[in-house]
């Protein structure tokens, strides 16, 4: 998918599709008036006769012959303060979707006055990049084809071209996050993660390295090979680092985990049908992970970042953890396993102690944790917790400008003692009560002194229906995130 930015004026634009924001005063908004007066109030008339009031979600295709726009997509937004930075994301993913629909080659997107400012053209270049993404690598029948290639963005958007270059570098990013989550757990395997992330890395002058079986476990990574001895796809320990030309031993550092189990069968204590089946997704905060990595290598923050993934499968058989066993972690502490399904958060445990050992600055992860999270939080919105408020409230921030949805929760130590074993140092779950939080404070542990964020993106990972830019399956959620925040000081 191309982006382009075009100053032509709506009776000087030539494309068979083009998209208005329209909004629902008397006027309809500034993009609808340019256009009604291109057309000689056609455009008013036929809105009038459909009654298209510009209600948000609401559409109305209206074929123009006598322009170079063959054809007008009026897009409601509701009230004019409705039509904000986020909005032309969403805008702009109709209009390539509406293209695709039609077999049109290309669309363009009227930017109004007062719109153009370079996180309305981010926003609207990454919408149209992602609202094209489709998952279609088994389909073999009945594949409509998706002819839009390009997008203009017609208004007064001068040096625009390297905000667009930007945007679709981390819209490319989120891409490759959702591929990874869709793919077959079959193929999409501890092994296969790092692949991807060596190819990424070689493509983007990364420094790559991994751990196999026989380095896990003579590094002491016991939780990480607990979760995968169950499995004959062996785990293993993903390490990219970006370093900034020019980095010294005083150049900021951050660590982004992801969770990597590629399939999630919950171990002996097993997942029942009805939960199961989309437990491919449960390695969304590895993807998130790697794809930042992806992006980062593109827009090169002047920051040192490491990201660690540790990948397993989570499943049954002799060789498997059980319920009852005492596991020795990478820092020493000993975890009692009262549920093996509660598996993300020891294969975090050991990542994030390495992580720490690596002497950074920060440390970020993301994890489809707990089911608690979407019960206290809903399907679109991410946890936050973190051992320093500033700092989540950078997180949160981040998150708004990326236009991703997150909120702050409290790391509540009263509920510590729900984690404490008579036999080891900690249980790896607690009552059914906070589970989410319990969980970011069994985390906690094993961060040691270094500022931490842990976000639970057990909801917003995974989407059961498109809408806007979000299609059906992998969302790639944190990617941008990510990269939003370590555009800005550490």
């Amino acid at each position: 998918m191309n982006v382009f930015a075009s100053g032509a004026a709506v009776d000087g634009i030539e494309t068979p599709l083009l998209a208005l924001p329209v909004t629902s005063g008397d006027s309809r908004g500034a993009a609808f008036a340019a256009a009604d007066a291109a057309t000689h109030g056609k455009l008013s008339a036929i809105a009038d006769e459909e009654g298209f009031k510009g209600k948000p979600g609401s559409k109305l295709l209206v074929h123009t012959s006598d322009l170079g726009a063959r054809r007008m997509l009026l897009l409601g937004v509701g009230e004019a303060k409705d039509l904000d930075v986020m909005t032309f994301r969403t805008l702009a993913a109709s209009a390539v979707q509406a293209a695709n629909t039609r077999q049109l080659s290309s669309a363009a997107l009227l930017m109004p006055e007062g719109s153009t400012d370079a996180d309305s053209v981010a926003m609207a270049a990454q919408g149209a990049l992602l609202g094209a993404y489709r998952y279609d690598t088994y389909l073999t029948q009945d594949v409509a084809p998706m002819p839009c290639e390009a997008l203009t963005l017609v208004g007064s958007l001068e040096g625009s071209a390297q905000v667009i270059e930007r945007s679709l570098a981390i819209a490319d990013a989120v891409a490759t996050a959702r591929d990874l989550v869709n793919g077959p757990p079959a193929d999409v395997t501890p092994v296969y993660l790092a692949k991807v992330a060596k190819e990424i890395s070689e493509d983007g002058g990364l420094e790559y390295t991994v751990f196999d079986k026989a380095e896990i476990v003579s590094r002491g990574m016991n939780l990480l090979m607990g979760v995968g001895c169950g499995s004959v796809e062996e785990p293993r320990l993903i390490h990219m680092t970006y370093r900034p030309e020019g980095a010294t031993d005083d150049t900021p550092s951050i660590a982004l985990v992801g969770k990597g189990v590629t399939f999630d069968a919950g171990g002996y204590n097993v997942k029942p049908t009805g939960s199961i089946e989309e437990m491919k997704m449960d390695m969304a905060g590895a993807a998130a992970v790697i794809g930042a990595m992806k992006a980062i290598s593109k827009t090169k923050p002047k920051v040192v970042v490491h990201g660690i993934v540790p990948a397993a499968e989570n499943l049954v058989s002799g060789d498997a953890y059980k319920p009852g066993d005492v596991i020795r972690s990478l820092n020493g502490k000993t975890v009692e396993i009262m549920n093996t399904d509660a598996e993300g958060r020891l294969i975090l445990a050991d990542a994030l102690c390495y992580a720490e050992r690596l002497g950074v600055d920060r440390i970020v992860d993301l994890a489809t944790l707990t089911g608690a999270c979407l019960v206290a939080l809903g399907p679109h919105t991410a946890a936050v917790y973190a051992s320093d408020d500033e700092f989540a409230s950078r997180v949160c921030a981040a998150a708004k400008g990326a236009g991703e949805d997150v909120w702050h929760m409290p790391l509540l130590q009263k509920l510590r003692p729900m984690l404490k074993s008579p036999i080891a140092d900690m249980k790896n779950i607690g009552q059914r009560w906070g589970g989410s939080i319990t969980a970011a404070l069994f985390l906690r542990e094993f961060v040691g002194d270094v500022t931490w964020a842990h976000l639970d993106i057990a909801g917003p990972a995974f989407a059961d229906k498109s809408e806007g830019h979000v299609t059906k399956g992998g969302t790639g959620f944190g990617v941008a995130t990510l990269v939003e925040l370590l555009e800005g000081e550490l």
